[in-house]
């Protein structure tokens, strides 16, 4: 009965939903340009092929770098987003149960150019207090980063702050689904996984279907403020055929990333120990199909989880995206990951299926199912061994 009622006020609320008013929203390129999301999203966030360029320009059109205009010369640079809306989630062994309307964050966005070939990306959580139990969101600057572009060629663009690492080839903050990928959360206890921003410096380049990019990082958030930074990575992608592999095109990837880490920096007899973290991946593209692949392989030192051994790690996902136009996505993904050695009993599965319809350009009802299952109770998790969740929600930019 209680899951009945669950899936009846999931059906209620997007039937309301979908009866409500469209809402206008322009975000800041958007409104620069005075076109419409689609300029760059294929589905919003998700980025297209042109999206993808304007990204790697440095915010700014290529071949139209001398029309530009600063952030002084064009509308306001300042946005907004937000997702809002019923979550159910039953978990088995542990009392997580959620039947609740939320707000699942907030986000405050500023970005533009400042000069020629000077761009920049601000990205603030403001803080949301806790309601009825529910996790609260904590204030932090989530991404606050600075790019030259097109220094001497676009071979050589810098980008220095707080960024998503270009290691990452399925960006986390772009990701059409609420469940997130599991292979990009992996970290030792009170480590850093790679969903997270970091803090440093990158160089990237980019021409004839090839792209690198290179990164020096402060890196795991158990590193001391004295410690010099360590973590490095590399990654590479080959596109052949037209487009960026985002919708069209066929991209192939890989990434290297070494670093070291403190177990707990309240320990002040331990020095860092290496990890490592590498992978394959792939971005097709066939029609309105898009079918994304990670591999991810891993290894940390022994102390980083207090073990008697190494921590090797392996796993990835798979995700079949349809989409037809910009106002419909049809996704699927599955999620695997393993900890053998002494944590052989440790593997997570996931398995997600969402739809997204856009009530307008950038305001999207989302409605999503996503099954989890761990066979042990790992550090790296502290959720339920089992759970089901649901969510039929709103994501809007404005």
């Amino acid at each position: 009965m209680k899951t009945f009622r669950a899936i009846a006020a999931l059906v209620l609320v997007g039937v309301l939903i979908w009866l409500a008013s469209p809402v206008g929203a322009v975000p800041i390129f958007a409104r620069k340009y005075g076109f419409n999301c689609s300029m760059c999203h294929s589905n919003y966030p998700r980025l297209n092929d042109f999206g993808q360029r304007y990204r790697q320009n440095g915010y700014q059109l290529p071949g139209r770098e001398g029309d530009e205009k600063t952030v002084l010369e064009s509308p306001p640079p300042i946005a907004a987003r937000t997702s809002l809306g019923f979550n159910v989630q039953q978990a088995a062994g542990k009392e997580q149960d959620l039947n609740q309307f939320q707000l699942n964050g907030l986000d405050l966005l500023s970005a533009g150019l400042v000069y020629r070939n000077i761009g920049y990306m601000v990205v603030y959580l403001p803080p949301i207090p806790a309601f009825r139990g529910v996790t609260d969101q904590a204030g932090a600057l989530e991404m606050a980063s600075v790019v030259f572009s097109n220094v001497a060629s676009p071979w050589l663009n810098v980008r220095v702050g707080r960024f998503e690492p270009a290691l990452v080839a399925f960006s986390a903050k772009r990701q059409l689904t609420a469940s997130p990928y599991e292979a990009y959360e992996l970290a030792f206890p009170s480590g850093s996984p790679l969903s997270e921003t970091q803090e440093g410096i990158e160089v990237t380049g980019h021409g004839g279907g090839f792209e690198f990019a290179f990164g020096w990082l402060n890196g795991s958030a158990t590193n001391r403020v004295d410690d010099i930074p360590s973590d490095v990575y590399l990654r590479i992608a080959k596109v052949f055929g037209q487009g960026e592999g985002q919708t069209a095109g066929q991209r192939i990837g890989l990434f290297g990333h070494f670093g070291q880490a403190r177990p707990d920096p309240t320990l002040s007899d331990k020095v860092r120990q290496p990890l490592f973290r590498g992978g394959l991946d792939a971005s097709l593209n066939l029609g309105d199909f898009n079918l994304s692949l990670q591999f991810l392989l891993g290894q940390d030192d022994r102390d980083l989880w207090g073990s008697r051994d190494n921590i090797l790690s392996y796993g990835g996902f798979a995700e079949l995206s349809f989409l037809p136009a910009t106002d419909w996505v049809v996704l699927a993904r599955y999620d695997g990951l393993k900890l053998p050695g002494e944590l052989d009993v440790g593997s997570i599965n996931r398995m997600t299926a969402a739809v997204r319809y856009y009530i307008w350009d950038n305001l999207a009802l989302h409605l999503e199912y996503s099954y989890r299952h761990q066979n042990s109770d790992l550090p790296i998790d502290q959720e339920a061994l089992t759970y089901h969740f649901a969510t039929v929600r709103l994501d809007a930019a404005f």
